[in-house]
């Protein structure tokens, strides 16, 4: 990725959204807004030359990942499918009955490292995770957890975020998607969470902000987390944008879980082309 002009990751992350779109469509199923917001997280840390987080079926993957924001499902599997860990045949069976490309993803997946579909739990199970690595002096083992702005109502995570901070697990990175949007509104209206940049420095992380759509922010976000040792846990806010890229789903609550109709996925090509 540390060779990607910004052009040509500007074609990947509209080709992503596309796929996206018409996954969602062709399935009759599936998150599209909030996919649409995860694709420059996912994207950034999974093609970063120092993560490794894919299990080659050889156990020997060095890095953990966890979807807590389960219903960015079909954004981690288009991202799967444009760097060829998922082929087209597969990608084209999200939800068949068969399918391993399901609803939340599994752990049974190479590149998911926690079976999805109850908000509030991933943190917590990280930070376990990351605990067990510093316990065996493998610090250099990094677990990373995308979480989305409306989950932190679930009281739960809040005790993930105080439990990672007391063990001063340096280990483990926080992506807070920070869209301002959830199922039922806006996090104003539903339950206002911010500051979060203050929460979380008062519970001891250590807390970046960044454009969560701009991939070189990411890619050097996640970069200082891998080779800085602060001895705390770390947090990026990514501010991102629910619905990205199409103009019927941007920052519209409808469209948490809805299908596109055929005209509104011809509509969303276009304006991805």
């Amino acid at each position: 990725m540390i060779h990607q002009s910004s052009t040509c990751i500007n074609h990947i992350t509209k080709k992503i959204r596309a796929n996206i779109i018409a996954s969602c469509h062709q399935s009759r199923g599936g998150h599209i807004a909030s996919s649409l917001s995860m694709v420059e997280i996912i994207y950034s840390l999974f093609s970063h030359q120092d993560t490794d987080l894919i299990d080659d079926h050889n156990g020997d993957k060095k890095d953990r990942f966890l979807l807590s924001s389960c219903q960015g499902a079909l954004a981690l599997y288009a991202v799967m499918n444009e760097i060829g860990e998922i082929d087209e045949r597969e990608f084209s069976r999200f939800l068949h009955r068969d399918s391993s490309l399901t609803m939340f993803p599994s752990k049974d997946l190479k590149f998911s490292d926690m079976t999805a579909g109850s908000l509030g739990h991933a943190l917590s199970l990280a930070t376990g995770m990351a605990l067990t690595h510093k316990n065996k002096g493998q610090v250099n083992r990094k677990v990373y957890v995308l979480l989305g702005d409306g989950e932190l109502n679930e009281g739960s995570n809040w005790e993930g975020i105080m439990a990672a901070a007391h063990f001063g697990l340096s280990n483990i990175c926080l992506v807070v998607n920070n869209n301002g949007v959830q199922i039922d509104g806006t996090n104003a209206e539903v339950m206002n969470t911010e500051p979060l940049t203050d929460k979380f420095a008062s519970f001891g992380w250590d807390v970046f902000q960044v454009d969560g759509h701009n991939c070189a922010q990411m890619r050097d976000a996640f970069t200082d987390f891998i080779h800085r040792s602060v001895g705390k846990p770390t947090v990026i806010l990514a501010e991102t944008i629910k619905g990205r890229g199409v103009s019927f789903t941007t920052n519209n609550p409808l469209w948490h879980y809805r299908v596109p109709t055929k005209a509104e996925c011809q509509l969303a090509k276009m304006e991805l082309s």
